[in-house]
């Protein structure tokens, strides 16, 4: 029950900070990256639920007719799995590329789907805001990992950097 009200603490703030920062235009995908760790953590099939549910979430706050976010969302098990298998869990500066791979999947389908609407704007200030979300990402996912592998700790649940050593049980 704990580990329930923990997941549902950390996707809620995730997804309204990614609502509040995406409301003033600033894309940082942090909900892709606490998807990341909670799949990690708890198996991509978790992933997959929480993604989609997440992802409409954030699709309905940002009221979007398409739901890209949910979508999205759920192909960040994708990248927990091949991180799982190829990628180490023990080294946290390591999850830079991760970071950069989960806010490639979370924001690339959104300006795909949506550049009609950005190109007011111009090619080169979509790029940029890509290029913020990968670099947010490099930097976000580590810190994240560290926080709530703190509060997992401090709690007795699952720890991210024993990930790997249940391998069995997350694919």
């Amino acid at each position: 029950m704990i580990t329930a009200c923990y997941i549902f603490l950390v996707l809620f703030m995730s997804v309204m900070l990614e609502v509040m920062l995406g409301s003033a235009s600033v894309i940082i995908p942090l909900t892709g990256m606490s998807l990341f760790y909670l799949s990690m953590v708890h198996g991509w099939r978790v992933g997959l639920f929480l993604g989609f549910f997440s992802g409409i979430v954030v699709d309905m706050l940002f009221s979007r007719e398409i739901p890209v976010s949910a979508l999205s969302f759920m192909a960040v098990s994708g990248v927990t799995a091949f991180w799982l298998l190829k990628g180490e869990t023990k080294d946290v500066l390591l999850h830079a590329v991760p970071g950069v791979l989960t806010a490639l999947v979370t924001v690339l389908p959104l300006i795909l789907v949506y550049w009609k609407d950005m190109m007011l704007c111009g090619a080169g200030e979509v790029s940029i805001l890509l290029l913020i979300a990968m670099a947010s990402g490099a930097f976000i996912l580590p810190l994240l990992i560290l926080i709530l592998d703190f509060l997992s700790e401090w709690l007795g649940m699952d720890l991210y950097r024993n990930a790997r050593e249940n391998i069995e049980e997350r694919i």
